[in-house]
C-alpha cells in the first residue's frame, strides 16, 4: 500500500537539475550599463526619469510577461481558414491568443504612438526616434517575430503615409499609432514570383475606376502579415512604362466601408524556418480596391520611405537579438561550474564572451546613432539625409551578419542545451535569421549601396563618420581610435574613387566595401562615446571595447596580437558585466590598435 505524500513534500526529480543554470529572468534592464548610459545622454535630464522609469519596468515586463508568450506563439503559428461552413470564401487567420497578447502589450506600452503623437508618459512632444529605438530594444529582446515585422510595419507605414500623403496620413495614422487597443494594423505586399529583390519585374497591375480610386489586379508572393487592416501594395498603372520607375503605390484595405471584404484571397500560408508566430501567405489580388499614395510616378521612391524605416527597425532589431545572445551567455556562464571553476572564469570562455559583448554593444549604438540620423533627415538636416541613406544598407548588410554570428556563439556557449527547444537559443538564431533577407538580401543590400555611392550620397556620410572621429581624436582615452579613424575614411573615400567604370568589376568589391563603411560608422561612433563614457563615468570599458571593435579593422597579426594580451582579463568581470575600467587600460588598447596597420578591405 502506497503511504500519502505528505502535505509540503514534493513530487521526486533528478537532484542533477541543480547544476543546470535556469534562465535569468530577474531584470533585463539594470545590468545593461551601455543602454543605460546611452538613453539617459540621448533623452537629457528632462526626460531621463521618464525614459529610465519606462525601461525598468520594461525590464521587468518582458522577461515576465512577453517572454512566456512569445514562446507559446512560436509552438502555434497561424492557420488559415479559407471557407466557412457553408464554403464561402473567408481567407480567415486564426491567431493564437499569445499573438493578440503580444500585440497588445507592445502596442499598449507605446511602441509606435510614441514616435507619432505627443503626451507619451507625459512627455509634451513626440517621443525622439533614438528613445523610441530603445523601448523597442528590450521588446526585441524576447520578441523578433511579431515586435520586429508587424509592429514595425506599422510605425514604418505611418512614417511613409506622413511624408508622402498628408489626407491618407490624416484619415489613418492616428489609427495606425493608437495604444488603447483599437487600432489599425499595417503591411507591404512588394515581391511576386516575377520579381523578389527586383521589384521593377512585379506584374501587378492598376487601373483607375470611375471615382478617382484604383482596382488592384496580381499575385503577390511574400504577404507578411496578410491580415492587416492596411496593406501598402505596388502596382504598375495601366500604360505606366516598364520597369521600377513605372509602378505607383497604392494604400490597400482589409474591409470595404460597410465590412465588406476587399476583393484579394489568402492562397496560403508559409511553412517558416523563423518567424513562425508570425504569419506570411501568398496572396491572389481580385480587382481589389485601393486609394492612391502621393504622386503616382514615385511609387518606389514612396514605398522606399516605409522600407528605410524597417530597415532601421533591422538595425534595433539586430541590436535587440544580439544583446539577448550576450545576456544569455552571461548569465549561464556566471552560473555554471566546469571542472572545478565557474564558467566564465576560463580564459578561452571570456575571450568568446568578450566578442558578444563588443557586438551588443557596437550594434546598440549604431541601432540608437542611426535613429538619432534618421530624426535629424527628418527634420532637414541634408548632411544627416545622405549620412542615412548609406547608413541604413550598411548597418544592415553588417548588422544581420554579426547576430547570425552571435545567436550561434550564445548556442554554443549554452552547450548542449542550447541546441534543445526547451530554450530560447534554437528560436533566437531561427527568427534573426529573416532580417538577412527582408527588406534586401546581402547582395541587394549591396547594390543599394553602390546606387547610394552614385547618387551622391558619400558628402554627408564622410562628413557625419569626421565629425564623430574628429570628436574621438579631440583628447580620452579614445583618441588614438579617432585619429586611426580619420585616416580609414580617407583610404575609404580614394578606394570609392577608384572604383572600376565596368559594370561587373565594380559590384566585385561592394559587400566588402560595405562591411568596412559599417565599422567605420560604428567605430567613429564608438569612439566619441568612448571619451564622453570615460569623462562621465571615469570608467574605460567603452573606449576599451572600442578597441576591441576596431581591431577588426587590422591585420590577422596585429589582431591577434591584441585578443591574446591577457591584461584585460584582470578587469574581464567589469568589462563583461559593466562597471568601472582603468582609463589607461583603455588608452592602451586604443593606442595598441591604431598603431596597427590596417587591412584595406574586411572579408
Amino acid at each position: 500500500m502506497t503511504r500519502p505524500m505528505d502535505a509540503d513534500s514534493t513530487l521526486p526529480s533528478d537532484p542533477g537539475s541543480r547544476h543546470i543554470p535556469p534562465l535569468d529572468t530577474a531584470d533585463w534592464y539594470s545590468p545593461d550599463e551601455h543602454l543605460r548610459w546611452l538613453v539617459r545622454r540621448a533623452a537629457g535630464e528632462s526626460v531621463w526619469p521618464v525614459m529610465d522609469a519606462a525601461l525598468a519596468e520594461l525590464g521587468q515586463v518582458v522577461p515576465h510577461r512577453l517572454e512566456p508568450l512569445v514562446r507559446v506563439a512560436d509552438r502555434h503559428p497561424p492557420q488559415l481558414r479559407q471557407y466557412d461552413g457553408r464554403g464561402e470564401r473567408i481567407d480567415e487567420l486564426d491567431l493564437h491568443p499569445a499573438y493578440r497578447e503580444i500585440e497588445r502589450t507592445v502596442l499598449g506600452f507605446g511602441a509606435v504612438r510614441a514616435a507619432y503623437a505627443p503626451g507619451w508618459r507625459g512627455v509634451a512632444r513626440r517621443l525622439p526616434r533614438p528613445l523610441v529605438a530603445a523601448m523597442n530594444y528590450m521588446f526585441l529582446q524576447s520578441d523578433q517575430a511579431i515586435t520586429g515585422c508587424p509592429i514595425g510595419m506599422m510605425d514604418a507605414m505611418a512614417r511613409c503615409l506622413e511624408r508622402n500623403d498628408p489626407v491618407l496620413a490624416a484619415r489613418f495614422v492616428p489609427r495606425i499609432a493608437d495604444d488603447t487597443g483599437t487600432h489599425m494594423t499595417g503591411a507591404m505586399f512588394l515581391t511576386e514570383k516575377a520579381g523578389g529583390s527586383d521589384v521593377g519585374a512585379n506584374e501587378t497591375v492598376a487601373h483607375r475606376a470611375g471615382d478617382g480610386t484604383w482596382r488592384l489586379t496580381g499575385e503577390k508572393w511574400f504577404c507578411s502579415c496578410p491580415h492587416s487592416d492596411l496593406i501598402l501594395v505596388l502596382a504598375r498603372p495601366e500604360g505606366a512604362p516598364a520597369g521600377p520607375r513605372g509602378l505607383g503605390l497604392f494604400l490597400m484595405p482589409r474591409a470595404l466601408d460597410g465590412g465588406m471584404r476587399n476583393t484579394y484571397v489568402i492562397h496560403r500560408l508559409k511553412d517558416k524556418f523563423g518567424t513562425r508566430a508570425m504569419p506570411s501567405g501568398e496572396v491572389g489580388l481580385r480587382d481589389a480596391f485601393a486609394w492612391q499614395v502621393g504622386d503616382i510616378e514615385r511609387g518606389l521612391p514612396q514605398m522606399m520611405d516605409m522600407v528605410n524605416l524597417t530597415r532601421v527597425g533591422i538595425a534595433t532589431a539586430t541590436a535587440g537579438s544580439m544583446r539577448r545572445s550576450a545576456f544569455e551567455a552571461l548569465s549561464h556562464a556566471r552560473a555554471r561550474t566546469t571542472f572545478g571553476v565557474r564558467l566564465d572564469l576560463h580564459p578561452l570562455m571570456r575571450d568568446q564572451l568578450v566578442e558578444l559583448v563588443v557586438d551588443n554593444t557596437a550594434s546598440l549604438t549604431a541601432a540608437m546613432g542611426v535613429a538619432q540620423t534618421l530624426e535629424r533627415a527628418d527634420g532637414g538636416d541634408t548632411t544627416a539625409t545622405g549620412a542615412l541613406r548609406l547608413l541604413t544598407p550598411i548597418l544592415k548588410l553588417q548588422g544581420t551578419e554579426r547576430a547570425r554570428v552571435c545567436a550561434t556563439e550564445a548556442m554554443e556557449v549554452r552547450g548542449g542545451n542550447g541546441f534543445i527547444e526547451d530554450w530560447p537559443e534554437p528560436r533566437m538564431l531561427r527568427d534573426v535569421y529573416v532580417h538577412a533577407i527582408w527588406e534586401g538580401t546581402g547582395n541587394v543590400i549591396a547594390l543599394d549601396v553602390l546606387r547610394a555611392l552614385e547618387h551622391d550620397a558619400l558628402p554627408g556620410f564622410v562628413a557625419d563618420t569626421e565629425r564623430l572621429a574628429e570628436s574621438a581624436a579631440a583628447g580620452g582615452p579614445a583618441a588614438p581610435l579617432g585619429t586611426m579613424l580619420l585616416g580609414a575614411l580617407h583610404e575609404l573615400v580614394a578606394d570609392i574613387d577608384a572604383l572600376p567604370d565596368d559594370a561587373a568589376a565594380r559590384q566585385l568589391p561592394l559587400r566588402r566595401m560595405g562591411r568596412r563603411m559599417a565599422m567605420l560608422a560604428t567605430g567613429a561612433r564608438l569612439a566619441e562615446e568612448g571619451n564622453a563614457f570615460a569623462a562621465d563615468t571615469g570608467s574605460g570599458r567603452l573606449a576599451w571595447i572600442g578597441a576591441r571593435y576596431l581591431s577588426r579593422l587590422t591585420s590577422e597579426p596585429a589582431r591577434r596580437a591584441f585578443a591574446d594580451d591577457p591584461t584585460w582579463l584582470a578587469h574581464a568581470d567589469a568589462v563583461l558585466h559593466g562597471g568601472h575600467v582603468p582609463l589607461d587600460l583603455a588608452a592602451y588598447a586604443a593606442a595598441s590598435v591604431a598603431a596597427q596597420p590596417r587591412v584595406a578591405k574586411v572579408a
